[in-house]
């Protein structure tokens, strides 16, 4: 159950926002609950059953995919990526040295947040892109990017976050494997963690459960659409199958991926803060009111912000979705680390609660 404290910050979220939904799954080694509210289905019938899109913790998945690669022997960790893509030699190459698949999946490339360029002329030219900026951004367009770009900064360097490099982790994996990454990303990951209710596309019965998001305006906002780098934020699940995806990274669960998910909790690379840690995908945090690392990455849509967040020293997982809309000053504070994630400040009051921690 909730404490007393989560649930006057779940309250406060839900009345700062405009028809604002929130879920809740926690997974500890004693029980599993699910708790929220969901602002069109009064009754809250099946919130564990609720569809919602996980945004960039879509990238955790993807760096799994990485490590069974690794361990299937199908790349290297530190293997030049431009040795699959020789033509974005230009774009993955800085002062003699090169990107390699952990500066991808690290964040350590040097390279860009996103094709600003493309995106911008998008959202011009089409208006429905102004609620999906990547609805029209395709595999041909990245790469198009990666053709054009030249590499300026650094390698392995400076921590810089990038779509656009995860985009490219993910399409060169799908295509070392001959498949897409969608169909990657379900025979190699999902179907064998049995999580048969994870999907990008997804069936017209999964599409029916899709939690709807609202804007500011009380409008409807679309589902989110990223054909061009799906790897970077494109996957929906549910509270049911992400708890079962957090009991096998704590290792719950007798897992067939074990030793791909351990590989990725390593710490792989420094990020630009000095408690802030890189797995292959996940977040390595210290924080002071935790004596162990909390294993996390959010994830922000259009409509959704979700946080994913373990501590396996006390087989603690928490996933929590919410469709509020933020503020100006907080997405500031945001950018500036002034201020915890969306949903952080929740998830930090329910691991506080564990026994270990008292």
């Amino acid at each position: 159950m909730l404490t007393k404290a989560a649930e006057r910050m779940v309250e406060q979220e839900l009345s700062d926002a405009k028809k604002a939904s929130i879920l809740i799954g926690v997974r500890t080694k004693d029980e599993q609950f699910i708790s929220g509210s969901i602002h069109d289905d009064p009754h809250n019938d099946d919130l564990g059953n609720a569809v919602f899109e996980i945004g960039s913790t879509t990238k955790t998945f993807t760096s799994l995919l990485l490590a069974k690669c690794i361990l299937a022997n199908k790349v290297s960790l530190d293997e030049p990526v431009a040795s699959y893509k020789p033509e974005y030699k230009r774009a993955l190459t800085h002062n003699g040295k090169e990107v390699t698949f952990r500066h991808l999946s690290t964040h350590l490339s040097g390279l860009p947040r996103e094709d600003m360029k493309t995106i911008r002329h998008s959202v011009k030219k089409n208006k429905d892109a102004r609620d999906n900026p990547y609805k029209y951004f395709t595999k041909t367009n990245l790469n198009q990017f990666f053709l054009d770009f030249d590499l300026k900064q650094e390698i392995n360097k400076k921590w810089r976050y990038s779509n656009v490099g995860i985009g490219l982790l993910g399409n060169t994996l799908a295509d070392i494997l001959g498949v897409s990454y969608e169909e990657a990303i379900q025979s190699e990951i999902l179907a064998p963690l049995g999580m048969n209710d994870t999907f990008i596309s997804g069936s017209e019965e999964q599409q029916q459960r899709y939690v709807q998001a609202y804007n500011k305006k009380s409008e409807p906002v679309p589902p989110m659409l990223l054909p061009g780098m799906n790897s970077a934020g494109a996957l929906k699940s549910t509270l049911h199958d992400m708890l079962r995806y957090l009991e096998h990274q704590m290792g719950m669960v007798d897992s067939p991926l074990r030793e791909e998910i351990e590989l990725t909790q390593h710490i792989q690379a420094q990020t630009k803060w000095k408690d802030f840690h890189m797995g292959l995908g996940w977040f390595i945090e210290t924080k002071k009111w935790s004596p162990y690392p909390i294993i996390h990455h959010g994830g922000t849509t259009m409509g959704f912000h979700t946080y994913c967040g373990f501590m396996k020293e006390t087989q603690t997982g928490i996933v929590i979705c919410s469709t509020i809309q933020l503020k100006p000053l907080r997405m500031v504070k945001m950018v500036l680390n002034l201020t915890g994630g969306v949903n952080e400040n929740i998830a930090k009051e329910i691991f506080t609660q564990s026994e270990f921690l008292k």
